[in-house]
């Protein structure tokens, strides 16, 4: 589902700032209040649902 659209950095605090995300991409990727998401900063800014991981289905015998 590609998304593009404009953000405005907005101050929190004295030494953060922060960005809202597209309620459509958030309900699209089912994440709800107090989901993490990864960002993958270089060049450019990549933000992804992070997924936890399921440590019940390894094998650990």
């Amino acid at each position: 589902m590609p998304i593009k659209v404009e953000r405005v950095l907005f101050r929190v605090g004295e030494d953060s700032f922060a960005v809202t995300l597209p309620k459509s991409w958030v309900s699209y990727c089912q994440l709800k209040h107090g989901d993490m998401v990864e960002v993958i900063a270089n060049d450019d800014v990549i933000i992804r649902a992070k997924k936890p991981s399921d440590d019940t289905s390894e094998d650990k015998s």
